[in-house]
């Protein structure tokens, strides 16, 4: 579950309330899943901007700069919007959530700067694959349900 940090931070940055959310179909909300998967993989981000600040290269300062949300191509948003559909019980949510899931997965799966991120040459370990994967994974089968 976010603690209220993240949800505050959620609150704050994207306007989502997900304190209060509703329950969702499948059996939980479905926010706290991706905001939990998420902090674990922002810790290992953190420590990665901290290393690419120094670097003189364009493409790390992205990152560097935006962290994740950097990183990707609008699939994050999507999702967000997507998990708060879902969580407010909207009549189309489950569609639109299997899609922006199916989004983000393909950006995992396929996003040359995933492979940057996970194998750098740092010793950062910020699996975005396994934890973001097994969220989406779980997002997805609540869903389907």
């Amino acid at each position: 579950m976010a603690d209220a940090s993240q949800q505050d931070w959620v609150k704050r940055v994207l306007g989502i309330d997900i304190a209060g959310a509703p329950q969702s179909k499948g059996g939980g909300k479905l926010t706290p899943i991706w905001l939990d998967a998420k902090g674990a993989v922002d810790a290992g981000i953190g420590k990665l901007q901290d290393a690419l600040r120094n670097a003189d290269d364009e493409d790390p300062q992205q990152i560097a700069e935006f962290g994740l949300y950097g990183a990707t191509q609008g699939e994050t948003v999507r999702l967000m919007a997507a998990l708060r559909d879902a969580d407010g019980g909207g009549a189309d949510a489950s569609p639109k959530l299997l899609d922006a899931v199916h989004d983000y997965r393909d950006f995992l799966e396929g996003a040359p700067i995933v492979d940057l991120i996970e194998d750098n040459p740092f010793g950062v370990a910020v699996p975005l694959r396994k934890t973001l994967g097994a969220a989406l994974a779980e997002r997805e089968r609540r869903a389907a349900a």
